[in-house]
């Protein structure tokens, strides 16, 4: 017995087989969502929670109607079905967009827009005025027994139209996942459009006035949820629906600091975030191999494996930064391979510091040792001798000083590395700094051309003052003339202030250079002494670059800076 909560009266119910098979279909679609409820914190879960129900509703709602033998009693539960399922398009559409990570093209006014229709909706179902959603409701005998057969009116083909464009949309979403991402998501979406293509389907054929099959004069779409719920199910407990959704990954690659590729079952980048993209300095980085990103130059096949444990270099942010490259396998929960991901560790804080930690140590080691060598043979030889040789001993000691010095710079910089960058005046910079050159080498000639108004963008002023001084007195020291001469010349050339210090005296020796372009100290191959590295640190600090230009008759050393707007 069911009481009629207009009339009051308790009505017979006798269910039939197909009374059962809707409320079967409405059982499984609660049971999912009950097991989804436990995730309800993931994006989107809620969503999917109320499509679940609403399905459920829907079927719930015409299993009893069809027990029940007259008009009346059964008008009630086909509005009443009728009005839940009319928000299942809405449901879906917008599930499938924050289940595809398009959830930003649901703007507020297209979310009340979407949302108001089933409401509408619903509210003319129980109305119906002059036939708007149903022309006419008959009881009909049919060889399942009574049902109701309706002759729809123009409010229910207006409803087909969006429910039918909202379907549709929202499958366009989940296409573009499956054909944008690796296995494991297609494996949902594929599930997920089946899903919802099946009841729309044979909803179609009953709006389209057809008898056929199993249900002869019913409405097949309650009937069909069941085999979306089981669809639902399998998506969400084989292949973690929801926990493991397109839009969460995506999050995911967006957030983490380092890079990731993503690549499919055949080695295809299928996805990658913004630092990846710029360390393989490939946009249209999808669909691309591992041998086409990381061209190793041998000609052999490049494979993932085969970059593991491998360390890359890149200019990201407009700094050179240096990454690990690590692959992993992903593998479903049937330890079946269904992806891979290359992650790029950022180790350039290593990296930096162990190059510094070399060469501060062969500077200590070597330069440190040989001069407090000539000291103390001089200081024994003003002993024995009674000589005067404390000029060598004062221009030895101020050697030190200065060496020591430059390598307290080394910390200085990198505490500088990170920090906001502020206009620097070029030209004021360099004339103080020029200035000071010429009263520690009076004999050298030091000239300074800057145009009045040039300004670098810096973290600090000594990020220009290190590379040039340092550069310049490397010029005056080693130069083979009685007065060397040395010119530093600065200019504005696009987006960067470009120095130039030219000298007089003799080629920057190959090894030199050498060193700086590999980055570390060998023991066979060094440099020999700390300027060159100074320069080029503090250079790197603030993105920069130097370029060297060596001859015969002098050497121009390029240093580039990012210019302040």
């Amino acid at each position: 017995m069911f009481w009629h909560p207009v009339t009051g009266a308790l009505l017979a119910w006798e269910p039939t087989a197909y009374s059962a098979l809707a409320l079967g279909a409405a059982a499984v679609s609660v049971l999912v969502a009950a097991r989804i409820w436990e995730h309800r914190n993931e994006r989107g879960s809620v969503l999917f929670i109320g499509l679940l129900l609403a399905a459920a509703g829907w079927a719930g709602s015409y299993g009893v109607q069809l027990g029940f033998s007259t008009c009346g009693s059964q008008l009630l539960w086909q509005q009443i079905g009728v009005a839940i399922g009319g928000s299942i398009p809405t449901l879906w559409v917008v599930f499938a967009f924050v289940y595809a990570g398009r959830d930003r093209w649901l703007t507020p006014a297209v979310r009340v827009a979407l949302f108001l229709e089933p409401v509408v909706f619903a509210a003319l179902v129980f109305v119906n005025p002059g036939g708007f959603v149903w022309e006419s409701l008959t009881l009909a005998d049919t060889t399942v027994g009574p049902a109701l057969e309706p002759v729809f009116g123009v409010g229910m083909y207006a409803h087909f139209a969006y429910a039918y464009t909202a379907i549709l949309t929202g499958l366009g979403a989940l296409f573009y996942v499956f054909a944008r991402n690796p296995t494991v998501y297609r494996t949902q979406a594929a599930l997920l459009m089946t899903g919802a293509i099946v009841p729309m389907g044979v909803n179609v054929a009953y709006a389209l006035g057809l008898s056929w099959g199993p249900f002869p004069g019913l409405d097949p779409t309650p009937f069909s949820f069941v085999l979306t719920g089981g669809l639902v199910g399998i998506a969400f407990f084989r292949f973690d629906l929801l926990v493991r959704a397109p839009v969460a990954r995506r999050h995911v690659l967006e957030q983490t600091g380092d890079g990731l590729l993503v690549f499919d079952t055949d080695g295809r980048v299928v996805d990658a975030n913004a630092v990846a993209r710029q360390v393989v300095d490939t946009p249209a980085v999808v669909g691309r191999t591992p041998s086409v990103l990381f061209d190793t130059g041998d000609g052999d096949e490049t494979g993932l494996a085969d970059l593991d444990g491998r360390t890359v270099s890149a200019t990201v942010g407009g700094r050179e930064e240096s990454y690990d490259l690590q692959h992993v396998t992903l593998r479903d929960s049937s330890d079946r391979q269904i992806g891979d991901v290359l992650s790029f560790r950022n180790v350039t804080g290593r990296d930096r510091y162990e190059q510094r930690l070399k060469v501060t140590q062969r500077v200590l080691r070597h330069n440190l040792r040989n001069d407090l060598s000539v000291i103390r043979a001089r200081a024994e030889q003003l002993t024995r001798d009674g000589h005067d040789e404390a000029e060598t001993v004062v221009e030895t000691t101020e050697r030190l000083v200065d060496l020591s010095n430059k390598t307290r710079l080394v910390t200085h910089l990198d505490g500088r590395r990170d920090g906001d960058c502020v206009p620097v005046d070029v030209s004021r910079q360099l004339d103080s700094l020029a200035e000071r050159i010429r009263e520690g080498y009076p004999e050298a000639t030091v000239d300074c051309v800057t145009p009045a108004g040039l300004q670098a963008s810096l973290p600090d002023p000594a990020v220009l003052s290190i590379p040039v001084e340092n550069l310049v007195e490397n010029a005056i020291v080693h130069s083979n003339e009685t007065e060397p001469r040395v010119r530093v010349t600065a200019e504005r050339v696009g987006p960067s202030v470009c120095l130039r210090i030219a000298d007089d005296g003799p080629a920057i020796p190959e090894m030199e250079l050498a060193t700086l372009e590999s980055g570390t100290e060998e023991p066979l191959c060094h440099g020999s002494s700390i300027g060159l590295w100074l320069a080029q640190w503090s250079v790197g600090t603030a993105g920069g670059s130097l370029e060297f230009e060596t001859g015969d008759n002098g050497n121009v050393v390029t240093v580039r800076l990012p210019a302040a707007d």
